[in-house]
């Protein structure tokens, strides 16, 4: 079974910087919830990640996986290489919109549960991870 779900916040912070904090993988341990480490494994010619390994913590299990990423002016989106012990599915993105010196950051996720988890387990782990995660970017680019 799939969940999904969305969660925007207007963060205090041009849309270059909140988008750099997004796109350096290497340094989301530091300021997203549950990420235990994160290292990118491919990047782009520019520079931009395309591929990295990240181990979370995701409160009923610890996951170990690979997610394919795909960059834009104003976006990062990612989905799951292969299934994990937690995961059979997991496609998200970060989204933003410059709002007059301030960035709208909309994180959106879905993911298909490998665990033997209720539907409205599974969903209260997204909606927390999109609360915490929308809330600890904005801490982390506001400063």
């Amino acid at each position: 079974m799939s969940v999904s779900g969305s969660k925007s916040v207007l963060i205090d912070a041009p849309l270059a910087d909140v988008l750099a904090i997004v796109r350096d993988i290497d340094g989301q341990s530091s300021w997203f919830p549950g990420t235990i480490s994160s290292e990118v494994l491919e990047s782009d010619a520019d520079g931009l990640p395309t591929r990295a390994k990240l181990v979370n913590d995701v409160k009923v299990a610890k996951d170990e996986f690979e997610l394919n990423y795909t960059n834009t002016d104003d976006s990062l989106s990612w989905s799951l290489a292969a299934p994990s012990k937690a995961q059979k599915e997991q496609d998200g993105s970060w989204t933003f919109a410059a709002k007059g010196g301030k960035t709208e950051a909309t994180f959106s996720l879905t993911i298909n549960s490998a665990l033997p988890l209720p539907g409205f387990m599974q969903k209260r782990v997204l909606n927390d991870t999109l609360k915490n995660g929308t809330e600890a970017l904005k801490k982390r680019a506001e400063g």
